[in-house]
């Protein structure tokens, strides 16, 4: 984010991570780090936008596309998503035994529908 910051000039950066979560700590105090005295914008703590559920609604009436949603019932887990991964914590997954459910898979499969042979990306 400060790299993009700084060649665009900009003085402010924004991050998507709740307002309860480790993950704004570390978005934040890394720009802080980066560039003294930048502006974090940060919309959960900072808008009316205080559950997921609220999100999802605020998308819905400005017609903003989100990749997911599932209006049938709330996932048991949450989903936190960039260009390189997705990082899943909650639910059935705080037990170390329970596998994963199949609607989990979002941009790949589970092991067991994996091809048995790699692909080598150059």
């Amino acid at each position: 984010m400060i790299e993009i910051a700084n060649e665009t000039g900009a003085d402010a950066i924004s991050h998507g991570a709740t307002g309860k979560g480790n993950d704004q700590v570390r978005f934040e105090l890394g720009g802080y780090a980066l560039k003294p005295g930048v502006k974090v914008i940060a919309p959960w703590r900072e808008w009316d936008l205080t559950s997921r559920e609220k999100l999802m609604a605020y998308c819905e009436e400005h017609k903003i596309p989100v990749d997911f949603s599932n209006k049938k019932k709330k996932s048991p887990y949450s989903m936190d998503a960039n260009l390189l991964h997705i990082s899943y914590e909650g639910g059935i997954l705080e037990d170390p035994w329970a596998e994963a459910e199949d609607d989990m898979w979002r941009w790949s499969v589970s092991p067991e529908a994996a091809p048995d042979t790699p692909l080598t990306l150059s």
